[in-house]
């Protein structure tokens, strides 16, 4: 047995163990301990949210590890402890994923089956999985698809080189640095030495602040760079409006970035106004734009919720896209503002849910503060500008589910006519996505004031329901997706096409749907679901130059589809009132189980 202690994730730093060597302090790397069980097979141990400090979670999830020194044909059985009851996720054939570094650095899912075992109620979770190495590189092993804090750092700053912005400073900005002293309080879980993301030369590690790169570390460091540009265009797209700010820095001293992006089109030669606090590299804000909508996009505020990055690409891909007649139109009527990341501190420690200070982020949005919460802190402020200038219509923050599977949105409960437009919004979506499960969407009044079981938080003060309250906006929502896989596959109506052969040449197709076995979803799974959500959009204004709606009328029978249903619900519960028509919604959410603690990520 080993252990190497860490900074935040209490990583382990090249331990060696039964002639191998395992290490995790690396971006968003997780394995607290490891223990040889036998010959081949090898114990693995999560670390909580901020172990080691009075700030402790019980969240234990998440795991990132490295393995070194096998040689290739070897089988290694890896024993999962330490996490909390996932049976729900598992049961379904839910399997980690793998690379082997610098040759594979395309993460798949292991072979072999899982096998869990333990229950909630003894605190005794584990799940067994092996894997045969395929050569003498080292191999790192993941709960689900990977994206680090550093890899988002690698992919904006690809996009800046693209649109000719200057480079943005990568530097970590310890609390000391940034002014107010030890901003966590009692909680020593912050670095103190300035760092320097992936992709740019680093002064010092995660791992107790020892400033020497471990070899999975450099692996992990450059398998970002190279992957920075998946997905993105290789050079500037014509008349695209792109601005990358500095939001705030998070209580680890890490950018929160703003994205605006749209066409250039419309734009106005005033800036937007300044906001206190925040955007403080002073760099110009971006340009105003005439008679645009805003639609709003966030991820990761919990971070081991890696599928919401994957659908947050796919937005970015799809709206930098040059030929795609759908992606000039949203670029045409609509100002994307995006946040890649709320909780950089929590991806890179290998948090599963919380931030450096032990608090879920997705619970303060109506009482969050620059100096406590700072990520949330800012977003509710521009939330509040764009709806000061009447400019914001849609919000959507993206999760991942661990209980339900399938993707699917949450709404908020509103009044019947309202009901009508909000549900709307959420069958564009499944109309457009292969994957997304209307019927395991959910709008009730009930899912606006749940309280989690662990800390009794309530929904209130989440990211839906809190921008709802700001503003009282119609399209406000929360994005989930299953780590795992889905409980069906949509059959997609056909794209009508645009008569311009060269836009119709340009409409890329959806992923194929799956033959055999249920589908296992991916980071192309997901980003597809991100398209959709921009697509839904155009649909919901009935501008989508390639709808896969009907030319003639097809918006409006959409709304008479929704409305009936919604109706027909409103019968079954016997009233009528405010929350009682989507309460009948959750009959898709009960075929797939209760929610439980992870009802909103």
């Amino acid at each position: 047995m080993g252990t190497a202690p860490g900074a935040g994730a209490a990583a382990v730093r090249e331990l060696e163990v039964g002639g191998l060597t395992f290490d995790a302090a690396f971006d968003s790397g997780n394995c607290a301990r490891v223990e040889r069980l036998g010959e081949h097979e090898f114990g693995i141990w999560t670390a909580p949210d901020c172990v080691g400090t009075s700030c402790e979670t019980n969240n234990r999830t998440w795991f990132h590890f490295s393995v070194s020194h096998a040689t290739a044909g070897r089988v290694l059985t890896f024993v999962v402890h330490n996490m909390n009851s996932q049976n729900r996720l598992f049961k379904h054939g839910m399997r980690p994923v793998w690379r082997a570094l610098p040759s594979r650095p395309q993460w798949e899912r292991v072979l072999h089956p899982v096998v869990a075992a333990g229950t909630k109620a003894e605190d005794n979770f584990t799940i067994r999985f092996r894997h045969t190495i395929e050569s003498s590189e080292t191999h790192f092993f993941a709960l689900c698809y990977p994206q680090p804090y550093a890899e988002t750092c690698s992919r904006l700053a690809h996009l800046d080189a693209l649109f000719g912005l200057p480079p943005a400073s990568a530097e970590i900005m310890p609390p000391s640095r940034l002014g107010g002293g030890d901003t966590a309080g009692e909680c020593d879980a912050l670095p103190r030495t300035p760092q320097k993301c992936e992709g740019l030369e680093k002064e010092t590690r995660k791992g107790g602040g020892v400033g020497v790169l471990t070899a999975a570390d450099g692996l992990v460091e450059e398998a970002s760079v190279r992957c920075a540009s998946h997905g993105l265009p290789c050079r500037r797209p014509p008349g695209v409006y792109y601005m990358r700010e500095l939001l705030v820095r998070s209580l680890g001293g890490r950018r929160v970035d703003l994205l605006t992006l749209s066409g250039s089109d419309g734009m106005l030669e005033e800036e937007e106004e300044r906001l206190e606090g925040l955007f403080p590299e002073g760099r110009p804000r971006p340009r105003l734009f005439r008679d645009k909508k805003v639609a709003f996009v966030s991820a990761r505020v919990h971070p081991g919720e890696v599928p919401a990055s994957h659908v947050f690409d796919g937005v970015l891909s799809f709206l930098l896209r040059e030929a795609d007649p759908r992606a000039r139109r949203l670029r045409e009527a609509f100002v994307f503002k995006l946040v890649p990341c709320l909780n950089p501190d929590g991806v890179a420690d290998g948090h599963y849910r919380a931030d450096t200070r032990g608090l879920n982020l997705n619970r303060v949005y109506l009482d969050s503060s620059l100096e406590a919460h700072p990520s949330v802190h800012g977003v509710a402020e521009v939330i509040k500008q764009l709806h000061g200038r009447g400019e914001l219509h849609l919000y959507v923050d993206l999760h991942a589910h661990a209980n339900k599977r399938g993707c699917f949105l949450f709404g908020n409960a509103l009044p019947s006519a309202q009901q009508v437009e909000n549900v709307l919004y959420a069958k564009l979506v499944a109309l457009n996505s292969r994957w997304v499960d209307f019927n395991g969407c959910d709008f009730s009044a009930r899912n606006m004031s749940r309280k989690d079981r662990r800390d009794g938080k309530s929904k209130e003060g989440s990211g839906r329901v809190g921008v709802f309250t700001m503003t009282g906006l119609t399209h406000v929502y929360t994005l989930e997706c299953s780590y795992n896989e889905g409980r069906l596959v949509n059959k997609l109506q056909p794209v009508q096409l645009p008569a311009c052969k060269r836009d119709a040449a340009a409409i890329s197709p959806p992923p194929s749907p799956p033959r055999g076995a249920a589908l296992k979803y991916t980071p192309a799974h997901w980003r597809d679901v991100g398209k959709a959500l921009a697509l839904a959009a155009l649909d919901l204004h009935d501008i989508n130059p390639a709808s896969r709606l009907p030319a003639v009328g097809g918006l409006e029978k959409q709304r008479g589809i929704v409305a009936a249903w919604l109706g027909r619900r409103v019968a079954a519960s016997g009233g009528a009132q405010r929350g009682d028509v989507p309460e009948a919604m959750g009959s898709g959410l009960q075929r797939s189980g209760h929610l439980g603690d992870r009802a909103e990520a």
